[in-house]
């Protein structure tokens, strides 16, 4: 959590100091997020979903069709695996349940591009890339062993944004996105994931 205080403070500044033209066309980007891993994550650390999570961003509308900023979110992944042998080196063995605590921070460039700006409901495509700071606890029974790494993480995204009037541009945002993140730590491959969101934009005057 003081990760995210952190990041927000440093979201609080970038806002205030941008001109004050460009204050009026500031949105807020609030939702919460559920993700789901794919690839070595899902077979090698963590299979179930997680429930746990939000995104969010300071956006500001360059044109009608493109926006862009700075996102970040968080997210916590868990599995406890059944009491089984695990080998820990050439020598070593150890029968213990086997549990995987992970939280996720990422914070990242983001750009928004609307298909449709003239329509009541506005599709879109975004992109984004930034740090990943990933927090793995692993237990092994009552042993636990942790490690906090920052890492590289890619985002693509579809969604609608709905407005909450015909010219408004505070409304509902419904979307999806793939999380692009290598994490070649203790063999293990990547933190690939696929989220679905749901929140508000909210714009600031």
């Amino acid at each position: 959590m003081k990760k995210v205080k952190i990041i927000i403070v440093v979201m609080a500044i970038f806002c205030f100091t941008l001109p004050a033209s460009a204050q009026k066309a500031l949105k807020l980007d609030v939702n919460y997020n559920y993700s789901i891993p794919l690839s070595g994550f899902k077979s090698d650390l963590v299979s179930n979903g997680s429930p746990r999570g939000f995104k969010a961003g300071l956006m500001y509308s360059f044109t009608d069709r493109l926006d862009g900023g700075l996102s970040f979110g968080f997210q916590d992944y868990y599995q406890k695996y059944p009491r089984t042998i695990y080998k820990l080196s050439k020598t070593q063995q150890i029968s213990a349940v086997l549990s995987n605590s992970i939280q996720t921070t990422p914070v990242i460039l983001k750009a928004k591009y609307f298909l449709t700006p003239n329509t009541f409901v506005k599709p879109y495509i975004s992109l984004g890339a930034g740090a990943n700071v990933v927090d793995f606890k692993q237990y092994f029974g009552e042993f636990p062993s942790s490690q906090t790494n920052v890492g590289f993480l890619a985002e693509g995204g579809v969604g609608v944004m709905i407005p909450f009037k015909k010219t408004a541009s505070s409304g509902i945002n419904i979307g999806s996105t793939y999380d692009y993140a290598p994490y070649k730590k203790n063999g293990y491959k990547d933190l690939n994931s696929v989220n679905f969101q749901a929140g508000v934009v909210i714009e600031l005057r």
